[in-house]
């Protein structure tokens, strides 16, 4: 085979090329210990001496392989997480620190033949996901406006979303667990991604948006219906993409913020960052504390109360650091660690002193390298998770929770022409989780996937993307993932498009391996589904200051095997799998931006969903009267709107929210009521001295004061406020 197939050079097996050196150094120097690379390698590798980038993509591939047991098992297993994570991130940046210096190494010996090259696209330090912006022609993506109001961006990720997106958040309350929904799915249907890294838990499938402060994030993007030929299980309903923005004004910078608000909120924050042509460092750290004991009228017990046991207390820090060791190389470094601690208060039907806590502490790292020409552009990414909870209800011995996961990931994009891209990605995921309530069972499993896409234009006004990913997980092959987008664009303001696409989920650890009076199903099979969608868009430039755009989707999403809890005979509940369920509905949105002068501005966005989310089958085990109804805790009809106004150094902003009905058990037969809220937002900046700035906030939350749940049984705050100031040096 030539070793151009593998995206190398042409030749003889003993002709010597630029960078044969660093190659050899890196097997001789991981082929040893560490897990015997070197026999994991093909001979024809070592035969026709490989370019480097090749012995490096393996190297990531095959890390989770030999470090899952030496590194994830020793975090359960005699060693405590302080010494785990030490432990865990000098291998990690031993490893990156030899392979960064061979990069450097090899690329003086090509830097000319590097001339002629240009980095596509990319500005420097500006490395992007190119599976989400370029191989997804179909799919609807949707940025969000995380800085339209100003004290949200120190707020946390359930907020923005609840408010500025069409993302039905659940919630259990101010402090309480949040998850999203899209398009009627479920929250393990959703997956968040923080740098192309997968934060769904291994235990329960899901993540709480209350602990992911927006001041740590730059971007966000959703992307609705099914990825799962781009981005593996769990993305039936869509996915929420995080990321933080490399590109920072040269020199020193930095932030300093504090909020003070309703029920004893406190939320201080500092941001403190350097960049320079080849270097570039940002730290980000914060404290949050709560007591969320607002007053409310309980319509259980038909009178005035005031929230108990709702506080909430986090801490915690992100460290970014990137590194351009030669042109087109680009490494980067990111860690994230956080605590969160909060007190779960009590159904508001209920009686009694609620005196139930849960900790949270986890570790986020990744290790990024792109290394970026004018015809392909590869990317190898290696993370590690760490997640530790602790329940604590006082009435029994506290329930200690972990998980780790070990995901290495390795993708190349081939740009043959300006009409024809191709992308071909491998990806291992390790998972392990030691819960109490598992008795014996110390659940791990492997999750091996290849993938790829291609993508190509014709005739100028019609694109297509082609899509296909198999995963082999724990020995069993996962069913196929197809996919297929059009998108074809009519003169110079319409497009439309459309998109087919199969997606599956696995059950997760809980599902599985639950022991106690609720017990998990060990038969439970994954689900699967087809989704189809067609959507219509419009861009126009009716002046030179004002620009409108909209769209209308429809959508479809048919899922088999639909896993669910279900009461037992006796007591307690268990996971079973629902022949099939049918979400479809249609989503409208708009937005309007005009610049009435240099110094007055405004926007408007404004968003409408349907859904319809039903069980057409049902098992033998399932309960009749539940056909055809719609799904517990998806409303009908949802609808979110904002208004932003500039003028000067103010600010403005007006956002309302409208929430359907929605149901609470499966025979539709519990209502809880529609629910409107509305917040007011002001803002004022103000320049000290050339590159010193304050700027003042304040919001008022729920300004109608409107009486409302999101989950039956747990309250909302009526009329509450925030106040910031943030000090800024640029």
């Amino acid at each position: 085979m030539p070793l151009s197939a593998f995206g190398g050079w042409e030749g003889r097996p003993n002709e010597s090329k630029p960078g044969d050196l660093p190659a050899v150094f890196f097997i001789r120097a991981f082929g040893g210990k560490a897990g015997k690379v070197t026999g994991l390698l093909p001979s024809c590798l070592l035969k026709h001496r490989a370019p480097l980038w090749l012995y490096f993509r393996i190297y990531l591939c095959s890390l989770p392989y030999f470090l899952s047991r030496k590194l994830v098992v020793s975090s359960f297993t005699g060693m405590s997480l302080p010494l785990s994570v030490i432990y865990i991130l000098k291998r990690l940046f031993l490893a990156s620190l030899a392979t960064a210096g061979m990069s450097v190494f090899a690329v003086t010996h090509t830097s000319a033949q590097s001339l002629e090259d240009t980095i596509r696209v990319l500005e420097p330090l500006e490395i992007t996901d190119s599976r989400l912006q370029s191989f997804s022609v179909g799919d609807k993506i949707e940025p969000v406006q995380t800085r339209t109001i100003g004290t949200v961006a120190h707020s946390n990720l359930a907020r923005i979303l609840a408010n500025y997106s069409a993302v039905n958040v659940r919630s259990y309350g101010i402090s309480g667990l949040s998850t999203a929904s899209l398009r009627g799915s479920g929250s393990n249907h959703t997956p968040v991604f923080w740098e192309g890294i997968n934060l769904q838990s291994s235990m329960n499938g899901s993540l709480d948006l209350t602990l992911i402060p927006v001041s740590f994030i730059d971007k966000v993007s959703l992307q609705y219906g099914s990825a799962g030929s781009l981005f593996g299980a769990g993305t039936m309903g869509g996915a929420i993409h995080l990321q933080s923005d490399t590109r920072m004004e040269p020199g020193f910078g930095g932030e300093i913020y504090q909020q003070l608000g309703s029920f004893g909120s406190r939320y201080t924050g500092i941001t403190s960052r350097y960049q320079n042509e080849r270097f570039s460092f940002r730290l980000r750290a914060f404290t949050n504390q709560a007591k969320n004991d607002f007053p409310y009228f309980n319509r259980y017990r038909n009178r005035e109360e005031r929230r108990q046991h709702a506080g909430l207390a986090q801490q915690g820090l992100l460290a970014e650091t990137s590194f351009k060791p030669a042109d087109h190389h680009h490494l980067s470094l990111k860690y994230w660690l956080q605590d969160n601690q909060a007190e779960i208060p009590g159904v508001a039907a209920a009686g009694g002193e609620a005196r139930a806590t849960q900790d949270d502490r986890f570790h986020r790292a990744v290790l990024r390298w792109d290394f970026t020409r004018s015809e392909y552009q590869l990317q190898a990414r290696t993370a590690l998770l760490h997640h530790r909870l602790l329940y604590n209800d006082h009435l029994q011995e506290a329930s200690l929770s972990r998980a780790a996961s070990w995901i290495s990931e390795v993708d190349n994009t081939w740009y043959f022409s300006e009409t024809q891209w191709f992308f071909l990605g491998l990806n291992h995921t390790f998972e392990r989780a030691e819960v109490n309530n598992y008795g014996s069972e110390q659940p791990q499993r492997h999750r091996t996937a290849l993938f790829l896409s291609y993508r190509t234009r014709l005739f100028h006004t019609l694109e297509a993307s082609l899509g296909l990913r198999q995963t082999l997980v724990s020995k069993k092959w996962a069913p196929l993932l197809p996919s297929a987008d059009l998108a074809y664009r009519l003169g110079e303001h319409w497009r439309f498009r459309t998109k087919v696409a199969r997606s599956y989920n696995l059950p997760t650890f809980n599902d599985l391996y639950w022991a106690g009076a609720s017990s998990g199903n060990p038969d439970l099979q994954p689900e699967t589904g087809w989704s189809t969608e067609l959507g219509v868009e419009g861009k126009f430039t009716l002046t030179q200051h004002l620009r409108l755009s909209g769209e209308v989707t429809a959508f479809s999403n048919l899922m088999d095997d639909w896993i669910q809890w279900v009461p037992l005979s006796g007591a307690g509940w268990s996971p079973i799998n629902v022949q099939q369920v049918w979400a479809r509905g249609m989503e409208v949105s708009a937005e309007a931006n005009h610049s009435f002068s240099t110094i007055l501005s405004a926007r408007f966005w404004g968003h409408y969903s349907y859904t319809r989310a039903t069980k057409e089958e049902i098992a033998p085990a399932g309960n009749p009267s539940d056909l055809h109804k719609q799904l517990i805790y998806t409303p009908n009809h949802q609808a979110k709107t904002s208004v932003n106004v500039r003028y000067r150094s103010f600010d403005g902003g007006l956002s309302a929210c409208y929430l359907g009905k929605q149901y609470t058990n499966a025979s539709n037969r519990q209502v809880l009521p529609s629910y409107a809220t509305t917040d007011l937002s002001l803002g004022y900046r103000l320049r000290i001295y050339r590159a010193h700035q304050l700027q003042l906030n304040t919001t008022l939350y729920n300004l109608l004061d409107h009486t409302y749940e999101v989950r039956q049984g747990y309250p909302m705050p009526g009329r509450n406020y925030q106040i910031s100031i943030i000090y800024q040096l640029h």
